[in-house]
């Protein structure tokens, strides 16, 4: 039973309960004042069960701090923040209207198709609001630095009079909010994050872009872009940015919009547009050569399909009704009528797949998308993994581990690499273009399940319990953690990243053993590749080298001279050590030894560290010991 909707919430009459969400509840309120004035707000009340927890608390003032200090026509305005009965709520604008999710729900209800130039439109207005937000100040001058982080179908709202305005900057990040979120935290909708989300990667303005390009894709679409049969999939498709969808469903989406889309969906920032105000003028160009795509234009629809009757699709005068819409003429693409099944099509997409996910009852079977959840379980897939010869094998020695898998990410090798260490350490990695996609190892506590309770991430009667049910989860570890709920799905995504880059990086200290390369081997069964970026594995590996490795390194190469290697900015970045790498390889003037270098260097952590750069750039070719 829901609670009661509530005659006042500090000074203002509630007049409706909207909505209930996680967090916080929404209702229409009324304010009051003398000579008979009147005002209708929106109140964002936090659940009363949260206002005891001060970091829900703080995240829904931030909120209201954040956004009371943007000011601008495409962003909803935040009146007042107070608290009633100790619970604190948000005063706001009231936008009267619905947001895109009702709106496409609506859409689908009428089978009435929401036309491309009214979606750019609303995304052409979106963009507007995140431009001003991207690059707002306060009242000092100081930038905000506001990234929204959660650009998603809900999150905006267009209006009867065809206004569109972007609302929710609860997980906003801001230069200087007061509330940080916990690093690793899902803080936003699975299927409208950035790749960088996925990764839990540092996130700047592009980041919103990409949502925002998704909002794009699904209106014009009328169907999800990023879903899968599991949250799994979902992350892992956006992670990898796999516009499958969109290459499917895409027949009515004009050329040259699905161009300024699908730079949005890049999925490297450098690739997308720069900024809100670029992905706005590219929107705002080809709208100038679209009819009926005006603020007026998105009035009508809204209106109209708000009044449209709901299209029987098992009735026998579904086919009327779809003629109606087309003399509407709202539908996407050319003016022809839509033939009853194409209707019947449309409803049935709608209703299973659309923005609410997966409906109860809707079959969990995505057509033509087989299941790709992570099988990073067992130990190794065959022993010894090929029946003809290695194309290439070597002695560890003689090349070190990350000069080895350095040489083979400059070359975009494919195939598989077996690394044979002491006492029986067999380990076999699946490459891809250079990166690696799948690691298999025979050692126990790299398995993922013992890896997990060894991080503290799970208990071993967890493990147990989890290993119990698997068979009923198609015998996949991480789905069934998923399902029982002893993971969340982000996590589950990046324990499985951070436990197969883990066994990369203890390689890279190895300094004994050998080596064996199968060109063109692919793993065996149907795992999902992590896509994992061997530069970054192989930095990390660089910075949990042991102290005494470097220092018998060291010891081996004092009387060496250093000199550092022409190299391009981007190259040496690509190893995700910042500036540190760059300081070092600076260093490597070739007038001084490797003695002399560390003599400068005063305490041991330095020392190690130092030494553990220098290693680098000399086993990557950055730097040479004469």
């Amino acid at each position: 039973m829901p609670a009661p909707v509530p005659p006042y919430v500090g000074r203002y009459q509630v007049l409706e309960r909207l909505a209930v969400g996680g967090m916080a509840e929404l209702f229409k309120a009324r304010a009051t004042g003398e000579h008979g004035f009147e005002k209708l707000v929106a109140i964002k009340k936090i659940l009363p069960h949260l206002a005891a927890d001060r970091g829900f608390v703080q995240m829904f003032v931030d909120e209201a701090r954040i956004t009371a200090c943007l000011d601008h026509p495409n962003i909803v305005q935040v009146y007042e923040l107070g608290t009633d009965a100790d619970t604190p709520y948000i005063a706001m604008q009231f936008v009267d209207g619905l947001d895109v999710l009702g709106l496409l729900r609506e859409c689908s209800r009428t089978q009435l198709r929401l036309p491309p130039g009214l979606a750019a439109r609303i995304a052409h207005e979106l963009c507007e609001a995140l431009d001003y937000a991207h690059h707002a100040i306060d009242g000092s001058g100081r930038a905000l630095c506001v990234i929204h982080r959660d650009i998603s179908p809900g999150n905006v709202l267009v209006s009867r009079r065809g206004d569109v305005k972007l609302t929710d900057f609860g997980i906003a990040r801001a230069a200087e909010r007061q509330h940080k979120t916990e690093a690793g935290m899902l803080k936003g909708k699975y299927g409208y994050m950035s790749p960088e989300q996925v990764h839990g990667a540092e996130l700047d303005a592009r980041s919103d872009l990409f949502s925002a390009g998704i909002l794009l894709v699904e209106m014009v679409m009328a169907r999800r872009l990023f879903i899968g049969p599991s949250d799994l999939d979902t992350l892992l498709m956006v992670r990898d940015a796999k516009l499958d969808r969109l290459e499917k469903y895409a027949e009515d989406f004009p050329p040259a919009l699905r161009a300024i889309a699908e730079r949005a969906l890049a999925r490297e920032p450098d690739h997308r547009w720069q900024s809100a105000a670029q992905f706005r003028d590219a929107l705002a160009e080809w709208l100038r050569t679209e009819p009926r795509s005006s603020t007026r234009d998105l009035a009508e629809f809204v209106m109209r399909v708000e009044g449209a009757p709901t299209v029987d699709l098992d009735g026998e005068e579904g086919d009327g009704v779809v003629a109606a819409a087309h003399e509407l003429g709202t539908l996407s693409g050319p003016s022809t009528r839509m033939s009853a099944q194409r209707a019947a099509d449309e409803a049935k997409v709608a209703r299973a797949e659309y923005i609410a996910g997966i409906p109860d009852g809707a079959p969990r079977h995505v057509e033509d998308e087989s299941s790709t959840s992570i099988v990073i379980e067992g130990g190794l897939s065959t022993g010894e993994p090929a029946k003809a010869g290695p194309t290439d094998s070597g002695d560890l020695r003689g090349e070190s581990p990350i000069h080895l898998l350095n040489r083979l990410a400059r070359a975009h090798a494919t195939g598989l690499l077996v690394l044979e260490g002491r006492a029986g350490i067999l380990k076999e990695a699946f490459l891809a273009g250079g990166h690696p996609q799948y690691v298999m190892s025979n050692v126990i506590t790299e398995r993922l399940g013992d890896y997990l309770v060894g991080q503290g991430v799970i208990t071993p009667q967890a493990l147990a319990r989890a290993l119990a049910v698997m068979p009923h989860f198609d015998g996949r570890l991480a789905d069934t953690l998923v399902g029982l709920g002893l993971i969340r799905p982000l996590d589950a995504f990046r324990l499985l990243a951070k436990q197969v880059s883990a066994k990369l990086v203890d390689v890279c200290g190895w300094s004994k053993g050998r080596w064996r390369w199968y060109e063109g081997r692919t793993a065996p069964g149907d795992p999902r590749p992590l896509h994992l970026d061997a530069f970054r594995v192989i930095g990390a590996g660089a910075a949990a080298l042991d102290v005494a490795f470097v220092d018998d390194w060291a010891a081996s190469h004092a009387a060496a001279l250093v000199v550092g290697e022409p190299v391009a900015a981007a190259d040496r970045d690509a190893y995700g050590l910042g500036e540190a790498l760059v300081r070092v390889h600076g260093m490597l003037d070739g007038r001084s030894s490797l003695g002399d270098l560390l003599s400068r260097v005063r305490s041991p952590d330095a020392r190690t560290n130092f030494l553990r750069l220098v290693y680098l750039l000399v086993q990557t070719d950055q730097a040479r010991l004469s």
